[in-house]
């Protein structure tokens, strides 16, 4: 016999297996966005916000996949553990593995379709979650007039500001800067009028930000009819704080896995923290390992056969393990934060340790 079961079973469990699995993602999505939906009501109306409900009802549907990227990995656990129970209790498991088939073979379709369903999510899903949280972002500063998140950019052409400095306008180009110490090298600052056209240009060596202060290395200013004039106990005040830089950059659920390697390399550059960002890329990587883990985890505590005592049981404990991974997971990835682990460990541990662990767990099972 074929250690692959036949098409037509693999094909109908896979279907009935994903049709569980989305229903529950569908489920538990539809309830956190209504929980989000009202606090964002509630939000606007704490700061008396003339906005329709509408616009309002739309704003939270933006940011949908937000709530996706957390519930899945749950939505995929609880949908799995549902589906497998009925497939227990409708002697479907045992029927098929009557056919001499073995727990692994009889789980194939269900693997392959956790594993799928990873893939297409980072593959697909992932960088339209990106650009339609983008747009969310922009809305919520719009709506709220919040602009801090927009004081500093990161690009390809060196770090960008905004100030505002001697009542003027202006935007700070540097080719890099130290976070930890709020220094920016070779900035150019662009001053603008009031009309929002150039004024004047101030370069220097470096500027540092200290005590709410811009603290100058060999200023200089070039104006507008091209005078250039050195600049002496220049020492202008200024809007932003040490924490602006310290978080320079894109929330990270803007940012699309087809972009973030790039944007890493971007951030190095200019001399801002990469680990977090790093960490994350394995992550998002080892997600379909980490879904066929889970699926596994589900497997092993609803479709062996136990005493309704013990199933009881290990179905609570099986609930309580998938919570501890993510408790875990977190462990994990502020270590690789904090430079504790390598960020491909970091990354790819919690996704290997969950599906060893329950792949052992599964044939343990399945031997008694």
């Amino acid at each position: 016999m074929s250690w692959i079961p036949s098409l037509t079973i693999t094909i109908y469990l896979a279907r009935n297996y994903l049709a569980w699995v989305f229903g529950t993602i569908f489920i538990l999505l539809c309830f956190v966005a209504l929980l989000d939906i009202v606090e964002l009501f509630q939000r606007i109306s704490r700061y008396d916000i003339d906005v329709s409900n509408l616009s309002i009802l739309l704003l939270g549907l933006m940011n949908l996949p937000t709530l996706l990227d957390e519930i899945l990995p749950f939505g995929l656990l609880f949908g799995s553990a549902i589906c497998f129970y009925f497939w227990s209790k409708s002697q479907q498991f045992v029927a098929i593995r009557s056919f001499g088939q073995n727990i692994w073979q009889t789980l194939l379709p269900a693997i392959l379709a956790a594993g799928l369903v990873g893939l297409a999510y980072i593959s697909v899903f992932n960088p339209i979650a990106a650009v339609i949280s983008q747009q969310h972002d922009s809305q919520m500063n719009s709506i709220f007039k919040n602009q801090k998140n927009n004081l500093v950019s990161i690009s390809a052409s060196g770090i960008w500001l905004r100030d505002t400095i001697l009542n003027n306008n202006v935007y700070i180009n540097g080719s890099n800067m130290n976070t930890k110490q709020a220094i920016i090298f070779n900035p150019i600052i662009y001053v603008l009028n009031d009309s929002g056209g150039l004024k004047s240009l101030i370069k220097a060596k470096s500027m540092r930000l200290d005590n709410g202060f811009w603290v100058f290395d060999n200023p200089s200013r070039t104006r507008q009819e091209g005078k250039v004039e050195i600049l002496k106990n220049f020492k202008p005040s200024s809007t932003l704080d040490k924490s602006i830089m310290l978080n320079a950059g894109r929330p990270l659920r803007t940012i699309s896995l087809y972009e973030l390697s790039d944007y890493i390399d971007t951030l190095q550059t200019a001399g801002i923290p990469v680990e977090k960002l790093r960490v994350q890329f394995h992550k998002t990587l080892a997600l379909p390992l980490q879904l066929i883990g889970l699926a596994l985890l589900a497997a092993s505590f609803t479709l062996l056969t136990f005493s309704r005592q013990r199933r009881i049981r290990i179905i609570i404990m099986g609930l309580g393990s998938g919570f501890l991974y993510y408790f875990v997971s977190d462990v994990i990835f502020l270590l690789g934060h904090n430079s504790r682990l390598p960020d491909f460990m970091a990354g790819w541990l919690p996704a290997i340790l969950i599906f060893t662990i329950s792949g052992f767990l599964l044939a343990r099972g399945d031997e008694h």
